[in-house]
C-alpha cells in the first residue's frame, strides 16, 4: 500500500515530509536499523518500502507500542546489533551528543551505516530544552572522533523554509501585529519551496552526515 506524504506545519510554516527528507539517504538504512529518538512518529511502513528488513525504534520517552525506552547515552543493545541507524533531529536536545554518537558507533556493525541530521540554521526548540547546533563540518568532525568515516554531508530544508521558521519564531515574540503580518508572507513562501535547495551548501537549514563505521 502507497502511503503518501503528508507536509507539516507549525504556525504558517511548512516543512517537507520526512520522508523526502530521507530520499537522499535512504540507500543506507538498510538491514536492521535503529531509530535512535523515534519520537511518537511511525515511519515504519516508509523503512519497509525502501528495503530496511527490520526496526528497531528507541528514545527516552514514546508512545510507540514498540519503542525500547531509554537514554540514548546509554543504550541497552549489544556491540555491532545493527545493520545501519538513524538520528534526526535529535542531537541537539541530548545532554552529550558526544556520547550517543559514541553509542552510536558501538551499536553498529562494521561496514554499516549511520545517517545523523542536525540543524545548522534553526530558531530555539525545546524538547524539552534545545542545547547546541552544528554547522556539516562540526558534525562530521563528531562522527569521525566517534570512530566513524564520513561518506557524505548533505543540506536538507530550503532557504524560506530557514528564513520563515526563523522570522515567525521573532514574531511570535514580538507581538500580534508583528505575527499578523508575518503570517501570510510565511504561509506562502514556505508552501511554495518546501523540497530541499541542494545549492545552498553553506547555510543550509541542516545538515545530514552519512556515516559509516570501518
Amino acid at each position: 500500500m502507497n502511503i503518501k506524504p503528508s507536509i507539516t506545519r507549525a504556525g504558517p510554516v511548512h516543512f517537507q515530509p520526512l520522508e523526502w527528507e530521507l530520499e537522499p539517504v535512504s540507500q543506507y538504512l538498510k538491514g536492521h536499523m535503529l531509530n535512535a529518538g523515534c519520537g511518537n512518529r511511525d515511519i515504519g511502513a516508509y523503512l519497509r518500502g525502501i528495503g530496511t528488513e527490520k526496526l528497531t525504534n528507541y528514545d527516552i520517552a514514546s508512545g510507540l507500542p514498540d519503542a525500547v525506552i531509554g537514554p540514548l547515552e546509554a543504550m541497552p543493545f549489544g556491540e555491532g546489533q545493527f545493520d545501519s541507524a538513524l538520528c534526526n533531529a535529535v542531537l541537539e536536545h541530548v545532554v552529550s551528543a558526544a556520547a550517543v554518537i559514541k553509542e552510536l558507533f558501538r551499536v553498529i556493525r562494521p561496514g554499516g551505516h549511520a545517517v545523523l541530521a542536525v540543524p545548522f540554521l534553526q530558531p530555539y526548540h525545546e524538547c524539552p530544552l534545545d542545547r547546541r547546533r552544528y554547522t556539516g563540518e562540526g558534525l562530521a568532525a563528531a562522527g569521525e572522533r566517534a570512530g566513524f568515516k564520513v561518506v557524505a554531508v548533505l543540506p536538507v530544508h530550503s532557504a524560506a523554509q530557514t528564513l520563515g521558521w526563523i522570522g515567525w519564531e521573532i514574531a511570535r515574540e514580538k507581538g500580534p501585529l508583528t505575527r499578523a503580518m508575518a503570517w501570510p508572507i510565511i504561509w506562502l513562501a514556505t508552501r511554495i519551496s518546501l523540497r530541499t535547495d541542494k545549492a545552498v551548501i553553506r547555510n543550509a537549514n541542516t545538515y545530514q552526515v552519512v556515516l559509516v563505521r570501518p
